[in-house]
């Protein structure tokens, strides 16, 4: 089933949001099937957001507020994780920089 944001990122006329939806779907599917349960949690605050954000229920401001939280939440945990759960958290972060707050943020 297509989530509200999948529709939303769709929606976007630029050719680059083709892309940008299937990194994502694949950033949000990884973060939740992950094997540390803060990187599960993130990535359903991240779609949790995505989709409020594609609702019209929270402004495109209080969108990057809320990925910018979980970015930086991220970083910080990072620091007390293994190496394994590290290299999670840190691909989470650069998804989230990267795709969402310069991607998703710019096109809308």
């Amino acid at each position: 089933m297509t989530e509200k944001w999948e529709k939303f990122v769709g929606k976007l006329k630029d050719d680059s949001a083709k892309l940008l939806k299937e990194e994502l779907k694949t950033l949000i599917l990884n973060a939740k099937d992950d094997n540390n349960e803060f990187i599960n949690r993130q990535g359903e605050k991240l779609e949790l957001y995505l989709n409020q954000l594609a609702a019209g229920r929270i402004t495109i401001d209080q969108f990057e507020g809320y990925v910018s939280d979980i970015r930086d939440l991220t970083e910080m945990r990072a620091l007390k994780m293994s190496v394994a759960g590290k290299a999670s958290a840190q691909r989470l972060v650069k998804g989230i920089t990267d795709l969402v707050i310069k991607g998703l943020a710019a096109m809308v």
